[in-house]
């Protein structure tokens, strides 16, 4: 029990307990203490966070020891710089670093081709290497026309036998006209209209039936041009029969070409006159255009067709193509059949629309 202290009256008071103040002091004043730390680590806490990141060493280069240096994969290839691995979380214990690529692995440029390490006489003994070939030249083109069918079915039928590109050119109203156009078109050979046209020698020298005369007006004249175009079937070009007077005159030539523009058909100058206009007329209506470069049996005789023949080859072979024009004689198909193989070796045989075109 508590002793009583003595008052002044001589009475007892119970004294109060020491033991019971010096606790209650005790904890306020532990408490005050862990407030103040507290207070204390969340500053420094505060003042880590707001510090620059340079000043914030990663918890992990902070817990690896002084001592340690960067991978050897790191220190290899200072060309390149190797990128920082992420900072670890903070842990008690240290963390291992993070495997590094093998330098083998890592993405480097393709370095050049090492310089040849052969010796000189093996590189000798090797074959050379293969030059460069010019470009392959196209061969020479040459069309030959015969003219004049249309009267000896026989002698086209030998034409078509040669199997070679000639083009027939078929006089119209002649008495196998469409006989003989069929069967060069079923052979696969082209034909054209040889077309009568005016000679200077008129009327002593007649160009037969269908002829286009200078004393036509221009009704007739497209009359009977229209007529001998329909006379032969499969026609994709016209050349002239004769014709010396009519192919000089311009106006004439002008009511020809503007029907053969319409039909879409070329034209071939035979070149029966020096004075012809064909050409000039043709460039101003645009129409597709060649002319006869050699007669090859303008003398029946063999020796002499063989000389134009190769005056025919000796063109082409100059200028790039050339355009002959024979007849149905038997002399030209027999020359022509001993030739064709050596034509074949030297040129490149065409049918006529090849070698035209509008006139520049």
């Amino acid at each position: 029990m508590a002793k009583s202290t003595p008052t002044r009256k001589g009475k007892r008071r119970p004294a109060k307990g020491r033991s019971k103040k010096a606790p209650g002091l005790s904890w306020k004043a532990l408490g005050a203490i862990a407030v103040v730390g507290l207070l204390v680590l969340g500053a420094v806490a505060l003042m880590r966070m707001w510090a620059p990141a340079e000043r914030r060493p990663a918890a992990a280069e902070r817990a690896k020891p002084p001592l340690r240096e960067p991978a050897a994969a790191a220190r290899v290839q200072p060309a390149e710089k190797q990128p920082k691995a992420p900072a670890a979380p903070s842990r008690p214990t240290e963390q291992p670093a993070p495997p590094q690529r093998p330098a083998s692995e890592t993405p480097t440029a393709k370095p050049p081709p090492a310089p040849s390490t052969e010796p000189d006489g093996l590189r000798a003994a090797l074959p050379p290497p293969a030059p460069d070939l010019p470009p392959v030249k196209k061969r020479p083109r040459v069309a030959i026309i015969i003219d004049d069918m249309g009267h000896d079915r026989q002698m086209a039928e030998k034409f078509v036998g040669l199997h070679a590109p000639v083009t027939f050119a078929i006089l119209p109203h002649s008495p196998y006209q469409e006989a003989i156009a069929r069967l060069a078109y079923e052979r696969g050979l082209e034909v054209m209209l040889h077309l009568p046209m005016e000679p200077i020698e008129y009327p002593e020298v007649n160009p037969g039936p269908g002829a286009l005369l200078t004393s036509m007006d221009p009704d007739e004249l497209l009359r009977v041009l229209e007529k001998n175009l329909k006379a032969v079937p499969h026609i994709k070009g016209v050349n002239n029969h004769m014709g010396s007077r009519l192919t000089a005159n311009s106006e004439q030539m002008y009511q020809v070409f503007t029907v053969l523009k319409r039909h879409g058909l070329y034209f071939v100058d035979s070149r029966t006159t020096e004075e012809s206009v064909c050409r000039p007329s043709a460039r101003l209506f645009q129409l597709p255009f060649a002319q006869r470069d050699v007669f090859l049996d303008h003398a029946q005789d063999p020796a002499s067709i063989r000389k134009q023949l190769r005056e025919l080859v000796r063109i082409a072979l100059r200028r790039g193509e050339a355009l002959g024009i024979g007849h149905p004689h038997p002399n030209t198909y027999q020359v022509l059949k001993e030739e064709l193989p050596a034509l074949r070796e030297q040129l490149e045989l065409v049918p006529a629309s090849s070698l035209t075109r509008p006139v520049g």
